[in-house]
């Protein structure tokens, strides 16, 4: 579902920003309800928690953007910190397929 979410994110220009900054709510507590479901699964702590300080990250300089305009940086940082939100994500994803299988 993390998955899905990230990726309708990414889709801005198809969904309006209505769309993107509901799914990014929705985001938050499915994040939180995924967090208390796996904790105890976690393989790579510091990556899980990487992975959710980046969502935050970008949820904030997200927020901050509709109120400054003007700042070069914002754009930049809610990007990048989203784009490694969604690569943490799979890389972690990944990781714990593998280990099932195993």
């Amino acid at each position: 579902i993390l998955l899905v979410i990230g990726g309708i994110l990414f889709l801005l220009s198809a969904t309006g920003m209505g769309a993107h900054i509901a799914v990014a709510l929705i985001g938050i507590f499915v994040l939180g309800a995924y967090t208390a479901l796996t904790r105890k699964e976690w393989k790579i702590p510091a990556l899980e928690i990487a992975m959710r300080a980046f969502y935050g990250i970008a949820l904030i300089t997200g927020a901050l953007l509709m109120k400054l305009h003007n700042v070069t940086a914002l754009p930049i940082v809610h990007k990048v910190s989203a784009l490694l939100f969604v690569l943490l994500l799979i890389a972690l994803t990944v990781t714990k397929l593998f280990k099932k299988s195993k």
